[in-house]
Parts: structure tokens; C-alpha cells; sequence
């Protein structure tokens, strides 16, 4: 099994979400919270993290969130 990394930068909207909470919905998930990205023009203009290296971006929160999920399941779908 391996391990996905879910990524935020604290200046971007999608800090203020709950992510941590993803680590206890999927195991082998860590979410790490950075003090930049370097994805600075996306990150005034939309909430986004990353995902394996991958970016995951959305209009709002809610489809973030889904997003997110779908991608981590994915991975895990990959490695089971």
C-alpha cells in the first residue's frame, strides 16, 4: 500500500477546510500543510491543493472536497 499526500499552501482559501479529517476517513492518507505551493496565481483565484504532486482545483468548497476524496480513493483503488 502507499501513502497519498495531500498538500495546502496556508495562504490559499482551502486551509480553512477540516483536512486532517481525511486522514482518518482513508488510511495512508497524510495531509501536509505548507507555507507555499509555488502556485501563487492559482492560489488567489481558486481553493486547491495538492495531491501526489498533482493539482486538484475547484470553484468551491464542497466540490474540492469531492474531488479530493475521488482522487485519494483513486490512488488507493491503484495500490489495493
Amino acid at each position: 500500500m502507499g501513502i497519498v499526500i495531500v498538500e495546502v499552501c496556508e495562504s490559499n482559501p482551502a486551509a480553512s477546510l477540516d483536512l486532517e479529517a481525511l486522514e482518518e476517513t482513508y488510511a495512508g492518507t497524510s495531509v501536509i500543510r505548507n507555507f507555499c505551493l509555488s502556485e501563487c496565481e492559482l492560489c488567489a483565484q481558486k481553493p486547491y491543493v495538492m495531491v501526489n504532486g498533482e493539482i486538484i482545483v475547484a470553484d468551491d468548497f464542497d466540490s474540492l472536497l469531492q474531488a479530493i476524496r475521488a482522487k485519494i480513493e483513486s490512488k488507493l483503488d491503484e495500490w489495493a
